[in-house]
């Protein structure tokens, strides 16, 4: 009996962590050779907040490039351009760190040349939303973590 109360309480830990493990997303592209993979933090921007983006290039064995990569990078909203930067970098990873101003859905769009051959990968989605408080949520969750403190502290006396 025991171990199923263990059982269960990590089981609940282990459930309540899984938002954690969200907390950044990403996305794959592929470019002809080149796989181009766009990691946001957090998983949905929220506006008026800096959100960082990791934006990695590939090959199909998976490794970074390690050569120079020149490019362009391009935000828009509604057809109409928010933020336009060049870039130039040699360890095949690039961040970028925006804020938004208003919510709403944005396309980030990449141009990139690597030696001679130029490469546009389609266009990454991503959602930004108004931060709002979710009063119940954070009550629902000091309940559940209140619940497994107290099963923890009878599981340790036992």
């Amino acid at each position: 009996m025991i171990e199923i109360k263990k059982v269960l309480v990590l089981m609940s830990i282990f459930a309540l962590l899984i938002p954690i493990t969200y907390s950044n997303g990403g996305c794959i592209k592929i470019a002809d050779d080149i796989l181009v993979q766009l990691s946001s933090s957090p998983l949905v921007p929220i506006v008026n907040k800096e959100a960082s983006f990791l934006i990695s290039f590939g090959n199909k064995e998976k490794a970074l490039i390690n050569e120079e990569i020149n490019g362009k990078i391009w935000i828009t909203k509604n057809k109409e351009t928010i933020l336009t930067k060049n870039f130039k970098i040699k360890d095949g990873i690039y961040d970028l760190k925006h804020t938004f101003k208003n919510p709403g859905l944005y396309e980030i769009f990449l141009d990139i040349k690597i030696g001679n051959k130029t490469y546009m990968p389609e266009d990454f989605l991503i959602e930004v939303k108004e931060e709002k408080s979710n009063f119940g949520f954070n009550i629902l969750f000091l309940i559940i973590g209140i619940f497994i403190g107290i099963a923890l502290i009878k599981l340790i006396k036992k």
